[in-house]
């Protein structure tokens, strides 16, 4: 019965999917914040290597929705250009429905209005991704298959077009943001941090790489996705060089006809541990809300001089409306960060990642010269 399913309703579906969907893409801004804006990209003061995976409802005897994320990002403080690059599978449905998304990120900084109790770095960045969808429709029983004496008996008439994949599609992205750091001068000093995104704002309509994603030979395109964030991160607690932190955060995203909203904070002991809580809705919808909440936690753990590993967890459950019934959302982290750039290395110039000592901040660190700022994971207290 899971998988049964009329040739017109299917067409239906993936239709609908492809005009309205949202590009797949983690719930939880705080631990992916380069996928949300890719000038964020190198923005954490560290060579690091990242894998995500994410898993929802995959209690109920079928395939669930599956993502995993191989991510690499590498702050230059040789150079005013931060790196990154990205990818992306996701796998869902009885049709096995899978998303293969991969690209390069940059980030270029520009520093202004230096003063004597407060720094600006404003980071403009690009995201060019390349990706392609298809589904197995022989995994699928189609309504001209059933027989209503002896069940599935039947051949089916749909063909599948294309061999069940989409063409190769383009979906560049481009962000900006602005990162300032206030009474720097003070151990309680607070940093705010804005932005916003575009991505699939270049169309291409035909050829082998284009803006389609559909996996019937359509030729629709997916509506471009816009994000906003703001953030900020305050130090309440200051004590023998430790500290406690508080981290608000909102984030915007509207893609076609789909609105959603997350918002929360997330508290902090020094960078070595934090946890979270963030809640999320679509305030666009008109029809009802299903919002849900995320709970996450997090772990910096020192490996050796120069190398962390850091650990993330989030659990999220639906509050109301549409009932999840197969079970809440998981998505774990793994990070292994280093303090010096390899490109750098390569390029014969200084591969680490200096900071100076202007700062007595111990949330925020900046590099002598180019000034540029990156969240501070090597403080030591």
């Amino acid at each position: 019965m899971k998988k049964r399913i009329s040739l017109w309703m299917a067409m239906f579906v993936l239709i609908q999917f492809y005009v309205s969907g949202q590009d797949p893409a983690y719930q939880n801004f705080a631990q992916n914040r380069f996928l949300f804006n890719p000038s964020l990209t190198g923005s954490y003061g560290a060579q690091s290597w990242k894998l995500r995976s994410k898993m929802q409802w995959n209690n109920d005897g079928g395939n669930g929705y599956k993502t995993l994320s191989l991510l690499f990002e590498e702050t230059m403080p040789c150079s005013i250009i931060d790196i990154g690059a990205k990818i992306n599978y996701n796998e869902e449905g009885a049709g096995l429905y899978r998303t293969l998304e991969m690209g390069f990120l940059s980030s270029a900084f520009l520093p202004f209005s230096a003063s004597k109790y407060s720094d600006h770095n404003f980071r403009l960045g690009v995201d060019f991704s390349w990706g392609v969808n298809s589904i197995d429709f022989s995994r699928l029983i189609w309504s001209d298959q059933l027989d209503p004496k002896y069940g599935n008996v039947n051949p089916t008439s749909f063909v599948s077009p294309n061999q069940g994949r989409s063409s190769w599609y383009f979906n560049p992205g481009f962000g900006v943001s602005l990162r300032s750091l206030w009474n720097k001068k003070s151990t309680k000093a607070y940093m705010t941090n804005f932005g916003a995104a575009m991505y699939r704002f270049y169309s291409i309509e035909d050829g082998e790489i284009n803006q389609s994603v559909s996996v019937l030979g359509l030729k629709n395109s997916n509506p471009y996705r816009l994000t906003a964030f703001a953030e900020a991160e305050f130090v309440p607690v200051y004590f023998s060089r430790k500290y406690l932190t508080f981290r608000p955060m909102v984030l915007y995203q509207k893609q076609g006809n789909i609105d959603y909203l997350e918002a929360g904070f997330r508290a902090g002991y020094l960078r070595n541990a934090g946890i979270g809580f963030y809640y999320h809705t679509a305030p666009g919808n008109r029809i009802g809300q299903t919002p849900w909440m995320t709970l996450t936690t997090d772990f910096l753990i020192p490996v050796s001089n120069g190398k962390k590993l850091e650990m993330s967890f989030s659990y999220s459950e639906n509050l109301g409306g549409l009932q999840n019934f197969v079970g809440p959302q998981f998505e774990i982290g793994i990070s292994y960060h280093i303090s010096r750039s390899s490109i750098c290395n390569l390029m014969g110039m200084e591969d680490d990642v200096p900071y100076n000592s202007e700062y007595t901040c111990p949330i925020m660190a900046i590099t002598p010269g180019k000034r540029k700022m990156y969240e501070n994971i090597w403080y030591k207290n």
